[in-house]
């Protein structure tokens, strides 16, 4: 079990510069600016018209991203897997429940 609070893990050395703990907390503020611009761009940029639940995305993404972080320590998997609860979150329960669909800032 690895701790990202006090970056006390198995696996990870808590004097490093930029070891599994620090790239842990990149990793989530990367899916966290991730999330933001595919709302952004899903209200009126290139993906404009598709269905995105924000919140879904944040579950999802951060979500799975700690629970690898946490059991394993590995923030390369904490990446591929936040992306992918990223997606899965933001888009599929964006089918379902919309949270697009109050027009944006044009009205």
């Amino acid at each position: 079990m690895h701790n990202i609070m006090t970056c006390q893990g198995t696996t990870w050395i808590t004097s490093q510069i930029f070891g599994g703990c620090s790239q842990s907390w990149l990793i989530i503020a990367v899916l966290v600016f991730l999330a933001l611009v595919l709302k952004r761009q899903t209200e009126d940029g290139i993906l404009s018209g598709v269905g995105y639940n924000v919140i879904g995305a944040f579950v999802g993404g951060l979500g799975t991203c700690l629970i690898i972080v946490i059991v394993s320590g590995s923030p390369r998997w904490a990446l591929l897997g936040g992306l992918i609860g990223l997606a899965i979150g933001g888009f599929l329960l964006g089918r379902f429940m919309d949270t697009n669909s109050d027009g944006g800032d044009y009205q």
